[in-house]
């Protein structure tokens, strides 16, 4: 990966996630960081629609001005090469605009906005990029601290992963020798599996562990199991249709009291 990218609304919760982005880069050796605002009104008349542009314009450039300050006084700027960039457009639509290559660039965006409310984690905007970035995406809980990937797991739906997530998997595997993979699969009873079932990872491609535990709601399961153990980073794979999809429904991902704890990467599957 060549970059990573930040947005921002100037909260305390982007703050944090951008202090897990340069640990999380320093780890990967990763240098160039662009912090983004996007600001967008989408519903006025035209004239008003100018004038408020205008304002929001204004109050980006203004917000990342202070955040490029605070991070020169806070004496982050030695090891990394900052750039910032004000767009107007949908946060979704500013993401994808600086992202070239799916395994160029790593988004990491925090799970808070400016309510810090239960009712937003994993709120509409970090919900939103996950689903519909073009390079994956990290979603950083407002208190979470970057120490070590050792316990990693990946939430399996018994699909093959592709050659390109499994080049991240390996990456991340590699930060630590002592980290740990773990494959939990969520089986559905209801819904045997067929013998062509699995994730298609080796022990010779990247050692792991596998458990699958029972659930007929993939998100609960999970939650339920990252409650009970440790998990230092959870990893889901989303498809465009299937079993996981629903994990990305804002009304089901809502719900998932450990994203207010635990780290979630999202990649995205090749079709």
């Amino acid at each position: 990966m060549k970059q990573i990218i930040v947005p921002t609304d100037f909260s305390k919760g982007a703050w944090n996630a951008l202090l897990y982005a340069l640990d999380i880069g320093e780890a990967l050796g990763i240098r160039e960081i662009l912090i983004l605002n996007s600001y967008y009104a989408p519903h006025a008349g035209a004239s008003t629609l100018g004038s408020i542009d205008r304002v929001m314009q204004q109050d980006s450039e203004n917000g990342l001005r202070e955040w490029t300050n605070k991070i020169k006084e806070a004496g982050l700027s030695a090891k990394f090469n900052f750039h910032s960039k004000s767009v107007h457009a949908t946060l979704v639509e500013g993401l994808n605009s600086q992202v070239h290559d799916y395994n160029d660039s790593l988004i990491v965006i925090g799970s808070l906005g400016h309510t810090g409310a239960v009712d937003k984690i994993f709120g509409s905007n970090a919900s939103d990029v996950a689903a519909e970035s073009k390079c994956p995406v990290m979603v950083i809980p407002a208190e979470a601290k970057y120490t070590s990937c050792k316990e990693l797991v990946l939430g399996s739906d018994f699909d093959q992963i592709d050659e390109r997530n499994l080049r991240i998997l390996k990456t991340i595997d590699a930060l630590d020798p002592s980290t740990k993979l773990k494959i939990v699969r969520v089986v559905n009873k209801s819904k045997p599996l067929s013998t062509a079932d699995g994730d298609g990872i080796s022990q010779d491609d990247l050692p792991h562990s596998t458990l699958e535990i029972s659930g007929d709601n993939v998100s609960n399961a999970l939650d339920e199991y990252v409650s009970n153990n440790r998990t230092d980073l959870l990893v889901l794979i989303k498809k465009e249709t299937g079993f996981f999809e629903s994990m990305f429904h804002r009304s089901v991902t809502k719900k998932l009291a450990l994203l207010a704890h635990v780290p979630l990467l999202v990649l995205k599957r090749v079709a």
